[in-house]
């Protein structure tokens, strides 16, 4: 992307174009009519770069000032108040907060700099406005030079930097504790046999005796002169430089910085207006004297290009997203196909499974019977998942009876029961219940027809075979267990039970049976049978 910096002095115009983080070229306009045009010509090639200008100008004023150390917004309206009671005929002002002061009340200090003289930048603004360039900013060089001193490390208590400009002209900038404090610019008017060495310790002491008189150093401080220079012009000037006790100078070798900077290639002359650019491209700083108005072009532009990044991103997100769906599309196809291929097969080996089959034509009256037989008596009919899962909830309450096998049937008579062949189980009772000889066992039940009729399912009867754990000879307890096991099933709505076996039966032509051994075990299982009917209710 391409920036363009004007390097603004009293004598000349040299504009700057970097791409890529470098200087690609320069061009110097003279401040004159003719210069103007030029100027024009070649800002007409530039019209959509953001622009830059950068001043180093003799009207350049600095105030350094504190005020009371309050809230932001009061501290604002404080700062906006006093910059425009000093700077009253120029709207190009600007106030840098530079910390507080160290002792008494900590007030803020505030340095107040501005353009004096309108002048010198109204045919250039007034350029800048007719083509539409958009301006960015306008910075001051003085203002920004401090980043040098900071890029190159040179940090000292009280350091003046001077920098040559386009146009013969010295520029002599004051920092104390990397703060500016002050600024001037003194043409370069050499008298006859004096040197520019000679005329700089002459402008720098001038500007010691100045800083002095305004009591910035103690007895101890000294300044630290660092003096931008090219190789070529360091012969004129540093025989004339004489360290003293309050001065020492510092010539900085203008390529080895551009060097260190990263600058290529290096400046050709003494002038620093190439460093201080490519030190902005670095390291930006924000605006000094442009307006809001003044940068409405810059403002629109990017405005424009973020609408433009903007609708770039959603483009490629809604092609990204486009190109998303319509492999899903394709996919879905596929599967389709895939799917039609396989109903085809389907259908095909169902079409020949029919025509292998005999026909066997069914009537409309039977079709009709068969879902009505369907609907009534097929789709609610009693399963045995219902049946037993409230009985399942009442055993539960009873840890000593084990369920061993159901037989459960549907009937329309309540009378009905199950067969149930018993099981043995190992570890019965020493006690048991036999049958008197001529008395005759319970009549098998014969087994149900095919032929009969179907049973509706209004009664669900079933016989429960268990065993209930019998402690010693504690009869009358396992007793007592499956009695209430029974009773527990008939509180269930719509259950009856009734015990058809008991653990030891004592009804009339049974006798009981013993057997004695040494060691008797202390638990055994009786096994007994639960006859349960369910009603279903009528729908």
């Amino acid at each position: 992307m391409a920036s363009h910096f004007l390097y603004l002095t009293n004598t000349r115009m040299v504009s700057l174009t970097a791409r890529g983080g470098r200087l690609v070229a320069r061009r110097e306009f003279a401040v004159s009519g003719e210069g103007m045009e030029d100027f024009e010509r070649h800002l007409r090639t530039m019209q959509d770069v953001p622009t830059h200008i950068i001043t180093d100008l003799a009207e350049e004023d600095f105030r350094l000032d504190t005020i009371p150390h309050v809230g932001a917004r009061d501290r604002d309206q404080i700062i906006a108040r006093k910059v425009g009671q000093i700077f009253r005929g120029t709207p190009y002002k600007y106030a840098m907060q530079l910390g507080r002061e160290t002792e008494g009340r900590r007030d803020d200090r505030v340095l107040y700099t501005a353009i004096t003289n309108p002048e010198v930048l109204r045919p250039w603004l007034e350029a800048i406005e007719r083509l539409h360039a958009p301006l960015a900013g306008i910075h001051s060089a003085a203002v920004f030079s401090g980043n040098l001193l900071a890029a190159l490390d040179l940090v000292f208590p009280h350091a003046l930097l001077v920098t040559f400009t386009p146009g013969e002209a010295v520029r002599q900038t004051y920092f104390r504790d990397r703060e500016i404090r002050f600024s001037r610019l003194t043409p370069v008017d050499l008298e006859e046999g004096q040197s520019l060495g000679a005329m700089l310790a002459e402008e720098t002491t001038r500007t010691w005796q100045y800083l002095d008189s305004l009591r910035h150093f103690g007895a101890q401080d000294r300044l630290e002169v660092c003096v931008l220079v090219h190789p070529k012009d360091r012969p004129a000037i540093e025989p004339a430089l004489r360290d003293f006790a309050q001065i020492q100078y510092r010539l900085l070798d203008i390529e080895q910085v551009a060097a260190k900077l990263g600058l290529k290639p290096p400046p050709l002359g003494s002038s620093a207006e190439e460093v201080l650019v490519h030190l902005f491209l670095r390291r930006p700083v924000p605006n000094h004297f442009a307006s809001p108005e003044l940068r409405t072009d810059a403002t629109r532009r990017r405005a424009r290009l973020l609408i433009n990044q903007v609708s770039v991103a959603v483009l490629v997100g809604g092609v990204a997203w486009g190109g998303y769906v319509a492999s899903r599309v394709i996919d879905a196809d596929r599967m389709d196909s895939r799917s039609a291929q396989q109903l085809q097969s389907l259908n095909r080996e169902y079409d020949e499974i029919v025509r292998s089959l005999p026909s066997r034509g069914v009537g409309g009256a039977a079709m009709r019977d068969s879902v009505a037989f369907y609907n009534n008596s097929i789709r609610g009919y009693p399963t045995l998942t219902d049946f037993l899962f409230p009985i399942s909830e009442v055993m539960a309450a009873h840890p000593r009876v084990r369920l061993l096998q159901v037989a459960w049937q549907t009937a329309n008579d309540a009378t009905a029961t199950p067969t149930l062949p018993p099981t043995n189980l190992r570890n019965t009772p020493s006690v048991r219940t036999l049958r008197r000889p001529g008395e005759a066992a319970p009549a098998a039940v014969a087994p149900e027809s095919p032929d009969a009729p179907f049973a509706s399912g209004r009664f669900q009867v079933a016989l429960l075979e268990g065993s209930v754990r019998v402690d010693g000879a504690d009869f009358r307890s396992a007793l007592g267990e499956v009695d209430q096991l029974a009773a527990d099933i008939a509180k269930v709505p719509g259950y009856k039970a009734i015990v058809s076996e008991s653990p030891l039966d004592m009804r009339p032509g049974t006798s009981v049976q013993g057997r004695l051994g040494e060691t008797e075990p202390t638990s055994t299982e009786a096994r007994f049978t639960v006859r349960v009917v369910r009603e279903r209710a009528a729908p």
